[in-house]
C-alpha cells in the first residue's frame, strides 16, 4: 500500500512539475517580489508500519491513530524565480497515548497500563512550484525535498516481568532517542489576503524510519512516515 501511495505520489508531483516549467517559461518575474515567511499549525499521526508498532499493538491496547496530535512548524520561501523557490524549514510534533495489555489485569482488575510518549522536530529543505502570481485568486503549490529527523520516544509506567513465576509487576521508564533522514512531498494552496499576507493550506507527507537503540534496543525499527495537514499564514515580501 505505501509502495502505491509513493509511485501515485511522484506521479502527481511529476505532473504538477510540468505544468510549472510551462508557466515558468511564460511568466514575468518581478525582482521585488522574492520569498516568504510562512507560519502552519497542522496535524500528524504515524503511519505505525514496522517492527515496533506492530509488535506493540499486538501485546497492547491502542492504533497509531491515537498519537495523532498537533504539529508547529515555520519556512522561510526563498524565491528563486517567479513560480519557484527553494523553502527551508522545521515542524515540532509530540504525541501521547496510554496503553494497557490486552490480556492481563492486576490482581484487583484494574488494567496494566503506561504512558507511551513520541517527539520529533526536523531541518528540512524542499523545492517549490508555484502557479499563478499575486493577482491570482488561488495558488497551487507542490514541492520535493529531504530533511533531517530527530526523535524520541519513551514508555513510562507498569509492565509485567514474564520471566517471573508469579508474573510479577514493575514500574519503569524506558527512553530511546536518535536521528535520521527523511524524504517529503508537499501539495498546498495559497489564497492572498493583500498584497503582503495570504493564507495557506497544504498537506505533506513524509518517509521517514530509523532502527531503535537505548533502552529500546532489539526492538526493530519505529515507523516515523505519515501524513501531516496544516494551515497557516504567510507574510510575502
Amino acid at each position: 500500500m505505501r509502495t502505491q501511495l509513493t509511485r501515485s505520489l511522484i506521479l502527481g508531483l511529476l505532473i504538477l512539475t510540468a505544468g510549472a516549467l510551462q508557466a515558468e517559461a511564460q511568466g514575468n518575474w518581478q525582482p521585488g517580489d522574492f520569498g516568504s515567511i510562512r507560519f502552519r499549525l497542522g496535524l500528524w499521526e504515524p503511519e505505525g508500519d514496522s517492527e515496533y508498532w506492530d509488535d506493540t499493538f499486538a501485546v497492547f491496547t491502542g492504533s497509531p491513530g491515537d498519537f495523532q496530535d498537533l504539529t508547529f512548524g515555520f519556512d522561510y520561501l526563498w524565491r528563486t524565480s517567479a513560480h519557484s523557490g527553494l523553502q527551508f524549514g522545521t515542524t515540532f510534533y509530540g504525541g501521547q497515548s496510554t496503553q494497557a495489555y490486552w490480556d492481563y489485569v492486576d490482581l484487583d482488575g484494574y488494567d496494566i497500563s503506561h504512558g507511551t510518549a513520541l517527539d520529533t522536530w526536523d531541518l528540512n529543505a524542499l523545492y517549490v512550484f508555484r502557479y499563478g502570481d499575486a493577482s491570482s485568486a488561488v495558488i497551487p503549490y507542490a514541492g520535493l525535498g529531504a530533511g533531517l529527523l530527530f526523535w524520541s520516544l519513551e514508555e513510562t509506567g507498569d509492565f509485567i516481568d514474564f520471566s517471573t513465576p508469579d508474573r510479577e509487576i514493575y514500574y519503569a521508564d524506558y527512553y530511546a532517542e536518535g536521528a535520521t533522514w527523511e524524504a517529503l512531498a508537499l501539495v498546498g494552496v495559497d489564497v492572498p489576503l493583500g498584497f503582503r499576507w495570504s493564507f495557506f493550506g497544504e498537506g505533506r507527507y513524509r518517509y521517514a524510519e530509523d532502527e531503535l537503540g537505548d533502552d529500546f534496543s532489539g526492538f526493530g525499527t519505529l515507523d516515523l512516515s505519515g501524513w501531516e495537514f496544516a494551515a497557516g499564514i504567510a507574510w510575502n515580501f
